[in-house]
C-alpha cells in the first residue's frame, strides 16, 4: 500500500562521496540558488509574501521547461501634452504560465509615428493542450481544469497533446523524426491544435490586460495591438505560413495578410535584446554567434557589425539549426523511465505506475534537467512509496538514477548542439571574421551542462566570450518587443538554400534528356523541367529587396490568363539540373491571375503555322529575405495583386 509523500521529504541529492542531504520544500537546493532566474521584471519587492496577491507567480525554477512567455510594451508618439494612466510605470501582468510585462515606450517622432501601439511579444514554445472526446479544449498549459485525474494523468477520454509546434515543421533529414512526436487528435491538424492553444493564450492575455489597464482603456487600445510572435529560425516558409494561419484562427487577426502580426526569428530577437540592453559590446566587423536553445529547436545565426554608429548587423554565415531542443532530452528520459517502471512488474494501468511516472517526469523537468552538471551525483526522486522495488531502483521511497544514466539522456542531444556550434565557428573563421561572443539564450540554454559543453566546444581563445544573459529564458520575447519598438538591427541575411523555378529551355542535342523534349509553337523544340535558380544558397539578401522573376508564355486565342507556377527549393550545395531530382522539393504553388487584362488587346500577337498566339509577359516579386513569404504580380507596369500561395 503506497502512502502520500511527506511534503518535508522532497528529494535527496547524493554526492560522489556517498553522503546525502534531505531537502524539504522549505529549503533551497544549492544549485537552485545560482540557477533560478526571474522571467520578467517587476516593480514589486522580490519576496513574494510582500507582493500584492494579484502579482504573485509560480517559481521560475519550478516551471523552467516549456514556458510560454508574453512581453508587452506600449509604444506611443512623442507628445508632451498627452499622457495615459500607464505611461510612466511598469505594470506586471500574469497570464497562467506566461510572464507578461508592460511598459510605455516613446517612438521617435522623426519616424512619423502618429498613433500609439500596444506591442506584445509572444514566445511560442512547445506546451500542452487537453481535448475531450468531442475534441473540445478542456485544459492547456498549467490550467488543466478537469482534464487530469488524482494521479496527475489525463482522465479517460482526455487526449493530451504536447510539442505540437513541431508538427508544423516537416524535415525528414532533421534530428527529430516528426513521426515520433505524440500524435495529434483525430481530425485535428497541426494548425488546428496550434490555433486552439493560441486562442487560449490570447483569451488569458486579454483577461489580464483588462485587469491591468481597465476595461475602458483596453477597449480603446485593442485595435492598436501589434503582435510579435517569435518562431525558430529553421522555420521555413511553409511553417511560417502555418503559424500565421493558426494566429488568424485564434482571433489575433481578422485576416491572414493583416499587418498587426509580425513573425520574428528567435535568434534575431535575442540579438536585439542583448544589444539594446548592452549585454554585448561589439565593434565594427566583430561577429557574434547567437545560439538559441529552446524546447523543440536549436537555432544558430552569426551576425557581424556593419555600422557601429547606427549599429546595423548582417548575417555573416548561413544560419543553421535542428530539432534538438530540450524536449528531445525529455523523450530520452521517458524511455529510461519506462524501462525502470516495467521492472516493477505492475500492470500498466496501475495507480502506482501512474504516480511513479508522474513524479519522476515532474522532478526531472523541474529540477534534474536544470541542475545536471555531470559531476558524479546520484539523483534521488521521491516517489512516495512504502514498498521497495529494488529491481526498478526504488529504495526507501526514492527512485535512484546515476549521473551516467542522466548523461545518456543529455548526450545525443547535446552532441548535436555542439556539432552545430563547431560548424558555425568554422564558417565564421573561414570568412576571416573576428568572433567576439557566443551568446547562449533560450530555456534549454539555461541548462548548466549544455552551457558548459558549448563553451568547451569553441576554440580556447573564444571561450571567455561565451556568455549567457541572466534572463536567458525571456531574452527572446523581450527582443521581440524591442523589434516592435525600433527598426530591426539586421539589414541582410544569407540564403540557407537554393530557390528555383521550372523553366522551358531551348533543347540542346546531346545535352538535354530526350525524355523532356517538347515541341514549341515557333517550331523549335524545348526542354521542360529544367531549373532556373532565382536565389542561390549562400547568397546575400538585403532585407526588403524582393527577388524578381520574369515569366513569358506563348498563349493561344481564348486561353485563360490564370497561371500556376511552382517554386522549388534545394538544400544541397550544388543544385541538380532538373526539377524531377529527389533533392529538389516543391515549396509553394503560385497562382497568378491576369484575367483583368485583355489577351487580344493588351499582348502582342504572333502568327505561326499552328495559329495565332500571344506573348504574355508578367513578373512576380518574391519576398525571400527570411521574413514571411510574399509574392506580388506585376504586368505591363500594373500591380495585379498578390499571388495565391498554396504551400506543399
Amino acid at each position: 500500500m503506497d502512502q502520500k509523500p511527506n511534503p518535508k521529504r522532497r528529494f535527496r541529492l547524493f554526492n560522489s562521496s556517498g553522503k546525502s542531504k534531505i531537502h524539504s520544500d522549505t529549503e533551497q537546493h544549492p544549485a537552485e540558488a545560482s540557477f533560478a532566474q526571474p522571467l520578467y521584471s517587476s516593480p514589486y519587492p522580490a519576496d513574494p509574501a510582500t507582493r500584492p496577491a494579484s502579482s504573485r507567480s509560480r517559481s521560475p525554477a519550478t516551471h523552467w521547461p516549456g514556458r510560454d512567455l508574453v512581453h508587452a510594451r506600449v509604444a506611443e508618439p512623442v507628445d508632451p501634452g498627452y499622457t495615459t494612466p500607464y505611461a510612466d510605470h511598469g505594470i506586471p501582468v500574469e497570464a497562467y504560465d506566461a510572464g507578461l510585462y508592460m511598459r510605455s515606450q516613446s517612438l521617435d517622432a522623426s519616424a512619423g509615428s502618429t498613433a500609439r501601439r500596444l506591442i506584445i511579444g509572444i514566445d511560442f514554445v512547445p506546451t500542452v493542450v487537453y481535448y475531450n472526446e468531442k475534441q473540445r479544449v478542456v485544459g492547456w498549459g498549467l490550467e488543466s481544469g478537469d482534464a487530469l485525474g488524482p494521479s496527475g494523468y489525463p482522465k479517460p477520454g482526455i487526449h493530451k497533446v504536447e510539442w505540437f509546434k513541431m508538427h508544423l515543421l516537416s524535415r525528414s533529414e532533421s534530428y527529430l523524426d516528426t513521426s515520433r512526436l505524440p500524435p495529434l487528435p483525430p481530425g485535428k491538424s497541426a494548425i488546428d491544435v496550434a490555433a486552439d492553444y493560441l486562442f487560449q493564450l490570447r483569451r488569458a492575455m486579454c483577461v489580464q490586460l483588462k485587469k491591468s489597464l481597465g476595461e475602458t482603456i483596453f477597449t480603446c487600445e485593442k485595435t492598436n495591438i501589434h503582435y510579435f510572435l517569435t518562431v525558430p529560425a529553421i522555420w521555413d516558409e511553409t511553417a511560417k505560413a502555418a503559424t500565421r494561419a493558426a494566429a488568424v484562427r485564434a482571433g489575433f487577426l481578422p485576416f491572414k495578410d493583416h499587418s498587426r502580426l509580425t513573425l520574428v526569428a528567435e535568434p534575431e530577437a535575442a540579438a536585439m535584446f542583448s544589444i539594446t540592453s548592452r549585454i554585448l559590446d561589439l565593434q565594427i566587423h566583430d561577429a557574434v554567434l547567437v545560439v538559441d536553445c529552446g524546447g523543440g529547436t536549436v537555432d544558430l545565426i552569426a551576425y557581424k557589425v556593419e555600422d557601429k554608429d547606427s549599429f546595423k548587423l548582417t548575417e555573416c554565415t548561413a544560419g543553421s539549426g535542428d530539432c534538438c531542443g530540450s524536449t528531445a532530452v525529455n523523450r530520452n528520459f521517458s524511455i529510461l523511465l519506462r524501462g525502470r517502471i516495467s521492472k516493477m512488474k505492475l500492470h500498466e494501468g496501475s495507480r502506482i505506475v501512474s504516480k511513479v511516472h508522474m513524479k519522476c517526469v515532474h522532478d526531472f523537468e523541474t529540477r534534474i534537467k536544470a541542475d545536471f552538471r555531470n559531476n558524479g551525483n546520484t539523483w534521488a526522486i521521491d516517489v512516495g512509496l512504502d514498498k521497495d522495488y529494488p529491481e526498478a531502483g526504488i529504495v526507501e521511497g526514492y527512485m535512484m538514477f546515476t549521473d551516467g544514466e542522466i548523461l545518456e539522456c543529455f548526450e545525443p542531444v547535446v552532441e548535436r548542439v555542439t556539432e552545430l556550434v563547431r560548424n558555425q565557428v568554422i564558417d565564421i573563421l573561414s570568412e576571416n571574421r573576428r568572433l567576439q561572443n557566443v551568446l547562449v539564450v533560450g530555456g534549454f540554454g539555461a541548462s548548466e551542462y549544455l552551457f558548459s559543453r558549448i563553451r568547451d566546444n569553441v576554440p580556447v581563445q573564444f571561450q571567455p566570450g561565451v556568455i549567457r544573459p541572466m534572463d536567458a529564458i525571456s531574452a527572446i520575447v523581450k527582443g521581440a518587443v524591442a523589434a516592435g519598438i525600433s527598426a530591426s538591427l539586421v539589414t541582410a541575411r544569407i540564403s540557407r538554400k537554393h530557390y528555383l523555378m521550372a523553366t522551358v529551355q531551348a533543347f540542346r542535342e546531346g545535352y538535354h534528356k530526350e525524355l523532356y523534349r517538347i515541341p514549341s509553337p515557333d517550331g523549335n523544340d524545348r526542354c521542360k523541367n529544367t531549373c532556373q535558380i532565382v536565389l542561390a544558397k549562400g547568397q546575400r539578401i538585403t532585407i526588403g529587396e524582393p527577388v524578381r522573376i520574369s515569366f513569358y508564355r506563348h498563349v493561344a486565342q481564348g486561353s485563360s490568363l490564370i497561371y500556376n507556377d511552382i517554386l522549388y527549393t534545394c538544400e544541397k550545395d550544388v543544385c541538380p539540373e532538373y526539377t524531377t531530382n529527389k533533392d529538389i522539393k516543391a515549396l509553394v504553388t503560385l497562382t497568378s491571375d491576369l484575367s483583368t487584362k485583355n489577351l487580344e488587346e493588351d499582348f502582342q500577337s504572333i502568327v505561326t503555322p499552328q495559329g495565332t498566339f500571344y506573348k504574355v509577359y508578367f513578373e512576380i516579386y518574391l519576398t525571400l529575405d527570411g521574413s514571411e513569404f510574399k509574392a506580388e504580380i506585376f504586368c505591363q507596369g500594373d500591380v495585379m495583386g498578390r499571388c495565391v500561395a498554396k504551400f506543399e
